[in-house]
């Protein structure tokens, strides 16, 4: 057999263990496939989660990552879940840290309860900090206290030097002593005023119960005199109204009334007709017989 030969049958093998090895293999992934479901879950960050990472449901291994892509401000992620895990509307997903490492993966606390997701819904995932991140906003935290303790030992620094610290503080034992003083020495007088504070109101208390019925009889009395108050107050209004009217009709020269008040000729003719009836009376009282005669048969 010659070398071109060989080649050739040699050529053939490798082509045909190559396509067996690719055909074993894609319907090895057929079969894995058609075992899996897969869920379309938005997280709003991933914190270093990669593709083929793993996803536990209650602890437990059930899939992984198949795919990561941002769309808008969200990352969405191709879970891919074995077909005995059914992701429900009350089921928890969340990105979290395993290890000390940082190591992510998805987590899945899975519920029973709720409806379960159809093959076009979309789950809210959530984002779980991991020890390097809390351990990042407590350093933060730490800065601070250690920014505060600074300026709190300046500040008892600086009222130690000028013995201001010491003093408040002598003055406010000084304080408290007099105080426990005047407690002391008033004690019997804070006692009886507590005593008569309490039959005080032990006996405001057995007046207005003896008198319930009286108090509740002058309150209706306050109520109805409230009301007529009202009435009242009402009447008045119209009353008020009424006069106006008239007032504004005599300014306007409406009425006889209204006339006498604004026409001087009419108050002219009554001031002389007035003087002359005077003058009329003067001249029957002087001159009687002028006026009355008297005849006797």
């Amino acid at each position: 057999m010659s070398r071109t030969t060989e080649f050739k049958v040699g050529l053939t093998v490798l082509f045909a263990l190559v396509t067996l090895l690719a055909a074993v293999v894609w319907l090895k992934e057929i079969s894995l496939h058609s075992r899996k479901r897969t869920y379309l879950v938005a997280f709003p960050t991933t914190g270093g989660l990669a593709a083929s990472d793993e996803v536990r449901v209650n602890g437990l291994r059930k899939g992984q990552v198949r795919d990561m892509r941002l769309v808008g401000d969200k990352v969405l992620v191709d879970l891919e879940l074995e077909k005995d895990v059914t992701l429900t509307r009350d089921s928890r997903v969340a990105i979290r840290d395993v290890g000390l490492m940082g190591e992510k993966v998805i987590a899945i606390d899975l519920r029973i309860s709720g409806g379960a997701y159809g093959p076009r819904d979309t789950v809210d995932g959530q984002y779980e900090p991991g020890l390097s991140e809390v351990m990042g906003r407590i350093g933060g935290t730490v800065d601070a206290v250690a920014d505060l303790a600074v300026e709190l030992r300046d500040v008892t620094r600086t009222l130690n030097g000028d013995g201001q610290l010491q003093e408040v503080v002598r003055e406010f034992g000084a304080t408290s002593k007099e105080l426990h003083q005047v407690v002391v020495e008033n004690r019997a007088l804070l006692r009886e005023t507590l005593r008569n504070f309490s039959e005080a109101s032990k006996t405001a208390k057995s007046l207005t119960s003896d008198r319930e019925e009286q108090l509740r009889k002058t309150l209706d009395d306050f109520s109805s005199a409230a009301e007529k108050m009202d009435r009242l107050s009402s009447r008045l209004d119209s009353l008020r109204a009424v006069v106006q009217t008239v007032a504004t009709r005599v300014n306007a020269g409406e009425g006889t009334l209204g006339r006498l008040v604004n026409d001087e000729r009419l108050y002219n003719d009554l001031s002389s007709s007035v003087t002359s009836l005077r003058a009329l009376i003067e001249d029957v009282k002087k001159n009687p017989k002028k006026y009355l005669k008297v005849s006797v048969f």
